[in-house]
């Protein structure tokens, strides 16, 4: 936990995360919404996070923008690759909208406000940036791409099954191919050049039980118990042919 704090702090310090302000909003049934307001002011910039709703995005702690539409103002925020409402402010109203679950009503809490930090909720939306988490949550659904790429990946696996002798299943670290990158990249020309080098080099997946391709800054490879996990880059299909074959002997 030590070390995740200290990463938060240095991500908090490399963007220059500021916060003015925090509010807290409950409602009724225990829900709890925290909004913090960053610096600039004028950016309308604004961290949200969820509590109590009984959803899989409690404790999620996601950045969006505040907007004024002449009735009020809403609190968006991107989920699906759309922009969200979190939470609209209509007069003295404030209606909070969480993907999954019916709407509620929320108030702003003061009590709650003058217990909340800004600084945990800052900190635990950089550790879910970090994560993937918030990469889940935003990004939207690319079924028919998906479909392609674990289709590939399939066929891949036949061939290393009949080379090697070993039966490895093939995934994909979803979360990481963010809507750049699925609607720009051959995904599987990227990964695949984890299946071929392993086609190659039986001995190394003897005992390997998944391979998995996720997508990162840098080319890189872990080994896990059972699992190799391959980070491919826009280049890895170029790159990671030799990349790998220095590291898979």
């Amino acid at each position: 936990m030590l070390l995740l704090l200290l990463f938060a702090q240095a991500a908090m310090a490399e963007e220059s995360l500021e916060s003015l302000a925090i509010k807290v909003y409950r409602g009724t049934d225990g829900q709890s919404i925290e909004v913090v307001t960053l610096a600039p002011r004028e950016a309308s910039e604004v961290v949200l996070r969820l509590q109590g709703t009984d959803s899989e995005q409690d404790g999620l702690s996601v950045r969006g923008k505040a907007r004024t539409t002449g009735r009020g103002i809403d609190f968006v925020v991107r989920h699906r690759g759309a922009d969200w409402v979190l939470l609209s402010q209509r007069a003295g109203d404030v209606d909070a909208f969480v993907p999954g679950k019916p709407s509620f009503r929320v108030k702003f809490n003061q009590e709650a406000t003058d217990k909340a930090s800004a600084a945990e909720v800052i900190s635990a939306h950089l550790l879910q940036r970090e994560s993937g988490r918030l990469t889940a949550f935003e990004k939207k659904a690319w079924p028919f791409l998906e479909k392609k790429y674990t289709a590939r990946a399939a066929e891949a696996m036949a061939a290393l099954r009949k080379a090697c002798g070993t039966s490895p299943t093939f995934t994909f670290d979803w979360k990481t191919f963010d809507d750049e990158v699925m609607a720009e990249l051959d995904v599987w020309a990227a990964c695949a050049p984890l299946a071929t080098r392993a086609r190659a080099r039986c001995a190394t997946v003897k005992d390997v039980t998944v391979l998995t391709c996720r997508f990162g800054p840098a080319l890189s490879l872990e080994r896990g118990t059972g699992a190799l996990i391959f980070t491919t880059t826009q280049g890895g299909a170029a790159e990671g042919p030799s990349f790998l074959e220095a590291r898979l002997q």
